[in-house]
């Protein structure tokens, strides 16, 4: 919780009257540019589970995933309801017929209160788009287009396969069909300035998105940038680095914008650096002091 931004957690609970968890899946997709239809290998900073969480047991199906994601984090948290979260890969890649299948599977299970979809903004046609608006007029949907960075040259460097025109488009055209709209951006790839990473959030800001989550670059084992790491060609950002660009970054963001996720963790079986990222709790705790020594927002509910 926070007084300084509105969290998804708090949002929520505005929405449902209760918290509410999301359950990660894999769909069993791929993505554009992993497939050769956009490039071949994936982002650079992704693993082969394609940013899909560690407890997602993908050799079961989309019913099985989630019997075992709810009997988990209901067994921790005592949750009653839950958020079907298309995680792993691109999920919306792929016909409709498929995909009506997929999502009619996790909204079958009694206490799945909505969908999270994560995806590209190159895999969101029209037609898919005007799906997902069917959708939205029957459960509450969160859609989530990842673009990382507005930066070409960085898009190119790191093997997205799109542009930041087609993330841009993409946006407008889901606005239009009013479906609720997250992005991902993530600070520290490779070449880009601190000028470049705010560049980014100066252009997304005003883009009347409902949510966003922040990424500090993280590097990932058997992913192309753990060589890069490795041979020394590659740095991480420094935590206290990190705490001051965030905190920059949410003082340009509209304090109505949900904020989703200011820091990524991982464990130290997938993840190699930075260190720090194996502390979130401390890491947020610097980014709530320097906001708060800033007094940046101090949102009131």
């Amino acid at each position: 919780m926070s007084e300084h931004y509105r969290t998804f957690n708090n949002y929520l609970r505005d929405r449902f009257g209760e918290r509410v968890y999301r359950v990660p899946l894999d769909a069993g997709f791929t993505c554009p540019n992993r497939d050769g239809t956009r490039a071949f290998g994936g982002c650079t900073f992704c693993d082969e589970r394609g940013s899909g969480a560690p407890t997602i047991k993908s050799a079961l199906n989309i019913k099985e995933q989630l019997e075992t994601g709810i009997a988990r984090i209901r067994k921790r948290f005592k949750a009653k309801k839950f958020l079907a979260y298309f995680q792993a890969f691109t999920n919306t890649y792929a016909p409709e017929g498929v995909l009506k299948e997929l999502y009619d599977t996790a909204l079958d299970h009694p206490d799945v209160v909505g969908l999270c979809i994560g995806t590209r903004p190159d895999s969101l046609p029209d037609n898919i788009l005007d799906l997902l608006a069917q959708y939205d007029k029957k459960t509450f949907l969160f859609l989530e287009v990842g673009v990382q960075t507005v930066h070409d040259r960085t898009l190119a460097a790191i093997n997205r396969g799109h542009t930041a025109g087609e993330f841009f488009d993409c946006v407008e055209r889901a606005k239009a069909r009013g479906l609720r709209l997250a992005t991902h951006l993530i600070f520290g790839l490779p070449g880009e300035s601190r000028e470049d990473m705010l560049e980014t959030v100066r252009q997304v800001a005003p883009l009347g998105l409902d949510a966003i989550k922040f990424h500090q670059l993280c590097i990932y084992k058997g992913t192309p940038m753990e060589f890069d790491y490795k041979a020394g060609t590659l740095p991480v950002l420094d935590e206290d680095y990190y705490v001051d660009l965030v905190c920059d970054a949410l003082a340009m963001v509209p304090k109505e914008t949900v904020i989703m996720r200011l820091v990524a963790e991982g464990s130290q079986d997938e993840i190699i650096a930075p260190a720090w990222c194996f502390e979130k709790e401390t890491t947020m705790k610097k980014i709530e002091a320097r906001l708060a020594e800033r007094k940046t927002h101090v949102f009131v509910t």
